[in-house]
């Protein structure tokens, strides 16, 4: 025999009306298969929570229950007491069972307000829920932008029992356990991602989430990730590279060869130029998805020391070292 129902809710027999739709409200949101998904026993919990809703939260049924108890689930009233045909229970008198479902879906139900088309299917009108994934560009994306195939993980609507989670009030739908979705993987093809998509930020797709009950579809959330790069390192819209260069190019000065993601590109260095020293190339970074502006390859150049310098050029370099100095005269210290 199932347990009373007064129990079940964990409220008096006297209970108001309220307190046993606050007392539905509570149990529900919190024994939600959607909330448990861990707990292969929420499904049944929820189940019996909405059944005595079901009845208590009804006062014709309520009052009938009082008599009769469960007896009317099991053949009908005992000997002697009335007969009576269950009656089709309209949605609108379960009263907090909507709100509910807006409780446990967050701020969707808000977000579904400002969209066009959002409650139009009047009581129950729920948006599809957000899918988030994350993906991976490489440098060369981040450029030019990319056309990708995305494959996600979406929530339906339950056919079985068309996204209500129940077969009729009370009476959670075996299909979906009551959740009134179902989950199935896709793929969508041709996903375009905009020049520019810098990492950590969320490109929105919109429609191509969850199935949506009388409301809008929800969207797609791509978190964009950078893949690493051998030679560029990206610092906001620049991008940072170090190229080695010999003690002749730093001595004389000279034109070399610098990568850019857009081919090669001429950088011109005078003479003198130091190990460590950078140099600007504008418009050759990543785009500003917002701006629209591009940012610069900051160059920084390696005087790279050549190995097997005989004793007369050693002594060649050392005189060029004196002339230039201590090159460290000046540097902080301890103390200072």
């Amino acid at each position: 025999m199932p347990r009373d129902y007064y129990e079940v809710l964990g409220v008096a027999r006297d209970a108001s009306a309220r307190e046993i739709k606050n007392a539905y409200r509570r149990l529900a949101r919190s024994h939600h298969p959607d909330v448990n998904r861990e707990d292969p026993e929420a499904g049944r919990r929820f189940k019996e929570i909405q059944q005595a809703y079901d009845v208590l939260g009804d006062t014709a049924k309520r009052k009938r229950y009082d008599q009769f108890g469960h007896s009317l689930e099991e053949g009908g009233p005992p000997p002697g007491a009335f007969r009576f045909e269950e009656q089709g229970v309209n949605l609108g008198d379960l009263g907090g069972f909507a709100d509910i479902l807006g409780d446990l879906l967050g701020n969707r139900g808000r977000r579904a307000a400002g969209r066009p088309g959002a409650g139009s299917g009047g009581f129950g009108a729920q948006p599809g829920p957000d899918v988030e994934v994350a993906l991976t560009l490489s440098l060369d994306e981040v450029v030019a932008g990319a056309v990708r195939d995305v494959t996600v993980t979406v929530e339906d609507l339950c056919a079985a029992c068309a996204g209500q989670g129940a077969e009729r009030p009370g009476r959670a739908c075996p299909a979906c356990a009551g959740r009134g979705r179902t989950r199935r993987q896709q793929t969508l093809r041709g996903v375009k991602i905009p020049p520019g998509a810098e990492p950590g930020a969320t490109i929105r797709v919109r429609g191509k989430g969850g199935k949506g009950l009388h409301g809008p579809d929800g969207d797609l959330l791509l978190r964009i990730g950078l893949r690493e790069h051998p030679f560029f390192k990206p610092v906001g819209d620049d991008l940072e590279c170090e190229v080695p260069i010999s003690l002749a190019e730093a001595l004389d000065g000279a034109e070399i060869p610098v990568p850019t993601l857009r081919g090669v590109r001429p950088l011109r260095l005078p003479p003198g130029t130091q190990s460590g020293q950078r140099f600007r190339i504008r418009g050759y970074g990543l785009p500003n998805r917002k701006s629209g502006a591009q940012g610069n390859l900051v160059v920084r150049v390696q005087v790279v020391v050549p190995g097997g310098v005989t004793d007369q050029e050693k002594r060649v370099l050392r005189e060029l070292a004196s002339r230039a100095g201590d090159p460290r005269a000046g540097l902080w210290q301890p103390g200072q």
